[in-house]
Order: structure tokens, then sequence, then C-alpha cells
């Protein structure tokens, strides 16, 4: 059985990626939760958070914790933070 990522920090820890999908433009983007380390909060549920796509710029409604393997590892998405954005401390 699958067991529920409770948190942000959770899926952290263990490694995982982020999944976000576009219903628009049918678009799938993978993501390392480590890219995200400092701006988004530890307890945070990634669910409730308003994610866009990167290519339309519409609301995702998809966004998922996944395992990263190494058919993946290629095919990831780099996330950078925008001049304005800053680190948590």
């Amino acid at each position: 059985m699958v067991q529920a990522i409770r948190n942000f920090d959770e899926g952290l820890r263990k490694g995982l990626g982020i999944v976000i999908r576009c219903e628009p433009c049918n678009s799938r983007v993978i993501y390392r939760c480590i890219d995200f380390q400092g701006f988004i909060a530890p307890g945070a549920d990634i669910e409730a958070l308003n994610w866009r796509c990167s290519g339309c710029r519409a609301r995702a409604v998809y966004i998922r914790y996944t395992l990263l393997g190494d058919f993946e590892r290629e095919s990831l998405a780099q996330w950078k933070a925008p001049p304005t954005m800053r680190r948590a401390l």
C-alpha cells in the first residue's frame, strides 16, 4: 500500500519530484522538490498552492508527488526563482 505524503518537508526528505499537469495545453512538467527548498514552507500541502503552467500560464489543477526513477531524471525541468522572489530564511 502506498503511503500518502503529508507535507512538503516529507516529500523533500524522501527525494521526490513534483508533477504539474496543465489541462488546457496538456503539458506535463516534473520538478525536483529540492528546487523549491526555502520557497515552500515545510508544512505546506503542495496541492493547495497556486501553480501555473509554464507554457500557457493557466492554473494547473493536477499537482502530485512522484518518485524520480532513472528514466525520468532526463526529463526533469529545473525551476529557478524569479529575480523578485527571495528565499525564506
